[in-house]
């Protein structure tokens, strides 16, 4: 299979196989050699700065996912093509639709975090989190919890300022829809 084959999105169906072909291919053609193993160092096969942005661009073409140029540089051919495959999959799982979370949801996986950090199993709409023993250490587990959780990624600065359960429950429900406000926002605006 030559070069250009390697770059069709014909016959792409996710394996790690295919992204080794296609990078196997581009290697070949930007840099003529055809000696490649997965231990293959770009630059040492006469790989330049132009070249290896020039396989970023290709990459990004072919797969539709945006690679560290630094990250890449840093790797040989088999690395690259695990960076490549785990980028593929992340792009994948943020682009799957992801299942309505009510508001009920929300408060659940609070009240549920809330009673594993805090020892306080089932805390009330106005009840604080600080005042049961949360800090701003416990507050980042739940921040990081609830983007395993949820699938949405808030700043601590955020969930700093909204410490009742209710308000992280209003937090979160407009975040998941979509609302891309901080609660510093809309205390501004409330002013």
């Amino acid at each position: 299979m030559g070069p250009g084959a390697a770059g069709s999105g014909e016959g792409d169906d996710g394996r790690p196989g295919d992204v080794r072909e296609f990078m196997i291919g581009v290697w070949s053609e930007l840099l003529g050699r055809s000696d490649l193993t997965e231990h293959s160092d770009f630059f040492a096969r006469g790989g330049d700065a132009l070249l290896i942005t020039r396989l970023v661009r290709r990459i990004a073409e072919r797969f539709g996912v945006a690679v560290s140029l630094r990250e890449l540089s840093r790797r040989n051919l088999g690395d690259q093509v695990a960076l490549v495959h785990a980028s593929r999959l992340r792009s994948a799982r943020r682009a799957a639709p992801r299942p309505a979370v009510t508001v009920g949801d929300i408060r659940r996986v609070l009240m549920r975090e809330w009673g594993d950090l805090l020892g306080f199993p089932d805390p009330s709409e106005g009840a604080d989190f600080f005042e049961h023993g949360g800090d701003s250490l416990l507050i980042t587990r739940l921040v990081r919890r609830i983007d395993r959780e949820l699938g949405v990624a808030l700043p601590v600065r955020d969930m700093l300022a909204a410490p009742t359960l209710a308000e992280q429950t209003s937090l979160l429900a407009g975040l998941i829809a979509g609302a891309d406000r901080s609660v510093s926002t809309l205390h501004r605006q409330s002013d």
